[in-house]
């Protein structure tokens, strides 16, 4: 007996209805206790049976999604079974739905098996974006190549967000297929009005045809902004976070985790501040600036700043002792190897010795001072190559900038070269 498959479609849309064929071929002589079985891939769905051959039975097990033909007997001859499923929505483009399905017999120590690929087609690139009230773009939330168009949203009234983790879901056909949390492209939360969630479906010509929603933001959100002074007044760090303010005083019970961090370059769990709001929000400084150095030891204030969208606002200073013994990163020199460069070759590897990962980037300069190449290596691998190929014989420098993790320098050492050509 063989089998083979074969499909109504080679290319299909979402929503379209395809017809499987499986044949059997009955070839020498009688073949008993036949079991046919097809279980549908993803993105099809079940639609029905079509007729069964004399003396067979069909039967469909939704939860596996798959369906089983039984033949007592089959004579000699060439037998058809069918059946029609559904491509279902939002299937992407380009995607191939592949369709297997195998026969069992009496006497059959393997089953043999068949397949049959139906290709989803391209028609439109699908594009959901966020729109203010002058039409700027605030956001693109969606972008997907489907075979169809979405033109009927599952919106039945204007939604609102209401709080500063309030969603509103986009549905098409029950559906969701994407959501908006009332921010713009950066991730920080947007004023208070009505924007357009809309939908541009773009054919394969560029003709584009939209739908939209109109969505109401309406939340009271305060915008919390923490400063780090040094003992001189300056800033170091900037820290900023946004928090619901159902009740106007979003500096209520603000508090330190610790009034002493010993940041170091291996962290730990006394390295850094929790600056803690009842409300839930949490804000860490890891004892570094802005650059991601470990700022010197001493007294820093930090400025709790909160606007609460109203035209309110409120300060609050506390006060935390930074005591690193983690001075510096200290490391080895940087060492070239190999440091002469001659018969032939042309790369130099800067290699430095450290308990810490560090980034390194590799200046040359000639003797005269001139920058003639630059490198920078891996993240944290504490390697750099240069490619000396094309300069001429003579001595060369090379500084190197060594950065950590967190992105703050840990310092910089100046090496030399040789050329021998």
């Amino acid at each position: 007996m063989n089998i083979s498959k074969a499909s109504s479609e080679t290319v299909a849309a979402t929503g379209d209805i395809i017809t499987y064929t499986i044949t059997l071929n009955v070839t020498a002589g009688p073949a008993n206790f036949v079991t046919v079985t097809d279980t549908l891939p993803k993105n099809l769905s079940f639609v029905s049976f079509g007729p069964v051959p004399a003396g067979g039975t069909s039967d469909w097990n939704p939860l596996s999604k798959t369906m089983t033909f039984t033949f007592s007997s089959l004579s000699v001859g060439t037998y058809q079974l069918t059946y029609q499923t559904q491509v279902d929505s939002f299937v992407t483009e380009g995607v191939v739905l592949r369709n297997g399905a195998q026969v069992t017999y009496g006497g059959l120590p393997v089953p043999k098996q068949t397949a049959v690929n139906v290709t989803m087609a391209t028609s439109y690139v699908v594009h959901v974006g966020v729109y203010n009230e002058a039409g700027e773009l605030v956001k693109e939330i969606w972008v997907q190549e489907l075979s169809q168009e979405i033109l009927n949203l599952d919106v039945s009234a204007s939604p609102t967000i209401v709080s500063l983790h309030g969603q509103f879901y986009l549905e098409y056909k029950g559906q969701a297929i994407a959501t908006w949390d009332g921010t713009n492209s950066s991730g920080d939360p947007v004023s208070n009005g009505k924007y357009y969630v809309k939908v541009d479906n773009v054919d394969s010509m560029g003709v584009v045809n939209s739908v939209s929603q109109v969505v109401t933001v309406s939340r009271s959100i305060a915008k919390v902004q923490v400063n780090i002074f040094n003992e001189a007044g300056e800033i170091v760090r900037h820290l900023y976070s946004y928090m619901d303010d159902p009740t106007s005083n979003p500096l209520a019970n603000i508090s330190l985790s610790a009034s002493v961090i010993q940041p170091s370059e291996t962290g730990g769990a006394a390295s850094t501040v929790s600056i803690v709001s009842a409300s839930g929000m949490t804000l860490v400084w890891d004892g570094r600036s802005d650059s991601g150095a470990i700022v010197t030891n001493g007294q820093y204030q930090v400025e709790i700043h909160a606007a609460d969208g109203k035209g309110g606002d409120q300060v609050m200073t506390k006060s935390v002792m930074v005591q690193s013994g983690n001075l510096p990163v200290t490391t080895g020199n940087v060492r070239a190897k190999p440091s002469i460069l001659e018969g032939g070759n042309t790369l130099v590897t800067l290699v430095v010795d450290a308990n810490i990962p560090l980034t390194l980037t590799a200046h040359l300069y000639d003797v005269a001072g001139e920058l003639l190449r630059s490198n920078t290596g891996n993240a944290g691998d504490k390697t750099v190559t240069l490619d000396g190929s094309g300069l001429a014989s003579g001595l060369y420098f090379v500084v190197v900038e060594l950065t950590n993790a967190q992105g703050g320098s840990a310092g910089r050492q100046v090496t030399q070269i040789i050329i021998r050509k």
